[in-house]
């Protein structure tokens, strides 16, 4: 564990900012009040930007990920593809159950106020509570980073987490708690999965791991 929180601490501790910094402003801002600051925020640029950087998290560019790290290695492909499912997993049972009720922003504002919503993107009503693309993005670029022994791109695969999660509140798909109960689930799922499985003897023992789809 220590050797773990040692080889990713750039990543960590850019969360951490994160995490201090979401929960100060969950804990003194009322609920919504980011979705009309994200709805007077919109521009057309702003537009295209956030409605292609949310893509990042969802599953044809999740997929294509997978078969790229594939290409270099099975082990990675196998870890970034199992984790995906996984975390998935959790943010489904979650949303489809424990909070099934929780209504988006659309409909919080339904007849109370008017907001921006971006053209060409569909606007869900129901299942806000967690967003589901931010738990995605935070699993598969916390293990990215993971994974490449070159830590100097930590803080790229941070931004780019951080970007999707921005995305949904600035699409009004989520509200600011969504974003940040979804880092969490992706953050807490990655780290014990990788410590379980990819440290695992089991992992380690697969021979063909390290090898690649096309030599």
């Amino acid at each position: 564990m220590k050797q773990f929180l040692q080889q990713n601490k750039i990543f960590l501790i850019l969360y951490l900012l994160f995490l201090m910094a979401g929960g100060a402003l969950i804990l003194n801002y009322e609920q919504g009040h980011e979705i009309i600051l994200f709805s007077s925020l919109h521009t057309p640029l702003f537009d295209q930007v956030f409605k292609y950087t949310t893509k990042l998290a969802e599953a044809p560019m999740l997929l294509l990920i997978v078969i790229v790290a594939i290409r270099f290695s099975y082990g990675k492909g196998l870890l970034l593809g199992l984790n995906a499912l996984l975390v998935f997993g959790v943010t489904a049972l979650l949303k489809g159950i424990a909070f099934a009720n929780q209504v988006r922003p659309s409909v919080f504002f339904e007849g109370k106020e008017h907001l921006n919503f971006v053209q060409g993107v569909e606007i869900y009503r129901y299942h806000s509570f967690p967003s589901g693309h931010t738990s995605s993005a935070f699993a598969l670029f916390f293990l990215m980073s993971i994974l490449f022994k070159d830590k100097k791109w930590a803080p790229v695969f941070f931004i780019l987490s951080l970007m999707v999660g921005i995305s949904r509140v600035y699409l009004l798909e989520h509200f600011f708690r969504d974003v940040y109960a979804g880092s969490l689930i992706g953050m807490l799922c990655t780290t014990a999965f990788y410590l379980t499985f990819g440290e695992s003897r089991f992992y380690k023992s697969i021979v063909w791991r390290d090898k690649a789809l096309w030599q």
